[in-house]
C-alpha cells in the first residue's frame, strides 16, 4: 500500500473580519499562510519565513469603524429621541439603550484600546494580524514570527555560505 504524504498542519493565529471578507492566518512549518474568503472566493497565499523582510508591530484606531459607529449612534439617536416625544421618556431611553448605548461603547472602546496590527512583509505578498483586545496575544506572536524568521533566514544563510565556493585571495589573477 502506497503511503499519503501527511499535510502540514496549520495553526490559526488569527482572524479578521470585514463586511463581505474573512480573512484567516495559519502558522505552518514554513511560514504563514492567509486564507481570504470575499463572498464565494477563496484564495490562499503564503508568506514564507526564507522571504520576510519585514515584520511591523503597531497600533491604529480604524476609522472606519470609528466613523460607522459614530453615524449608526447619531441616527438611533435621533430615532430614540423621536421615540421618546411620541411615546414616552421610558420607551426612548429603552430605544437608546438597546440602539444607542453599545454603539458609544464600541467607539469608547476602540478609541481607548486600539487595533494592535502585526504586519509580516515579504518579496511578493503579506499577511497582516489584527488584535483588538489580546493584546498579550499580539505581542507573543510578534516575538515568535521575528524568532522563526530570524532563525530560518540565519540557518539559510549558514547553509548557502558552506556551499559557496571558496574566495580567491586579492591580488592572485585568475588562472585560465
Amino acid at each position: 500500500m502506497a503511503r499519503t504524504a501527511k499535510p502540514a498542519r496549520r495553526v490559526l493565529l488569527g482572524t479578521q473580519n470585514a463586511f463581505a471578507r474573512r480573512q484567516r492566518v495559519y502558522r505552518i512549518p514554513d511560514g504563514l499562510e492567509v486564507e481570504d474568503i470575499v463572498s464565494f472566493t477563496i484564495t490562499c497565499r503564503r508568506v514564507f519565513f526564507d522571504e520576510v523582510l519585514l515584520v511591523t508591530y503597531h497600533r491604529h484606531v480604524g476609522w472606519p469603524f470609528l466613523l460607522t459607529s459614530a453615524a449608526g449612534a447619531t441616527w438611533f439617536g435621533f430615532v430614540a429621541l423621536g421615540i421618546g416625544a411620541a411615546g414616552g421618556w421610558v420607551a426612548g431611553l429603552t430605544a437608546f439603550s438597546v440602539a444607542v448605548l453599545p454603539l458609544l461603547v464600541a467607539f469608547v472602546l476602540r478609541l481607548a484600546l486600539r487595533l494592535d496590527v502585526i504586519t509580516v512583509y515579504s518579496k511578493r505578498t503579506r499577511a497582516q494580524l489584527q488584535f483588538w483586545f489580546r493584546k498579550r496575544r499580539a505581542r507573543e506572536l510578534f516575538q515568535l514570527i521575528c524568532q522563526l524568521a530570524r532563525e530560518r533566514q540565519e540557518r539559510l544563510a549558514s547553509e548557502l555560505a558552506a556551499e559557496a565556493p571558496p574566495a580567491m585571495p586579492a591580488g592572485e589573477p585568475p588562472s585560465s
